[in-house]
């Protein structure tokens, strides 16, 4: 049987339509074998003891798309490209970790450069919403401020009048 790896390509770099038949094939003998192994597979790789398993569905396509309040590239003083993502809050969203996540995931699969992102909530007070994500694969943070904290009395100092309407 053919491995998924080796595929061959029509003069344009595309994958040939009967290469994408055999590893669909492939793909189908796979699950079939694992239907009846995973369990003991598992068990032996990783040491997972399973009592019970359910069937999910396992097609998790989620089309999404965001609109990031602020995105920018930015360089540094020391010349280190990075991108910018900042949202403005007004109210509190129990998702936003989620959302934050998301982004974040999707920002640094597009642009392979480090992501800075803030969340500036502009509600009133310190908001409650969660800022961090912890399970036992992944951990995810990120910086929440609430813009009251910031003393009105630097933005007063401006020079600019935009920055002095914001200590309002």
């Amino acid at each position: 049987m053919k491995s998924p790896t080796s595929r061959k390509s029509v003069p344009d770099g595309t994958q040939h339509p009967s290469d994408s038949k055999q590893v669909n094939q492939y793909d189908k003998v796979i699950r079939e074998i694992m239907e009846d192994v995973l369990s003991d597979l598992l068990k032996d790789m990783f040491g997972l003891e399973i009592v019970h398993m359910e069937e999910l569905p396992d097609d998790i396509q989620h089309t999404k798309e965001r609109k990031p309040d602020v995105l920018k590239k930015i360089t540094d003083k020391n010349n280190r490209s990075s991108v910018l993502h900042v949202e403005w809050q007004v109210s509190n969203e129990n998702e936003m970790v989620f959302r934050m996540a998301d982004y974040y995931i999707m920002l640094l699969r597009r642009y392979r450069l480090p992501i800075q992102q803030y969340v500036i909530y502009m509600g009133e007070g310190v908001s409650p919403m969660p800022d961090q994500l912890h399970s036992e694969q992944m951990q995810f943070k990120y910086p929440l401020t609430a813009f009251s904290t910031v003393d009105y009395r630097l933005l007063l100092n401006k020079k600019h009048p935009r920055q002095k309407i914001l200590a309002i």
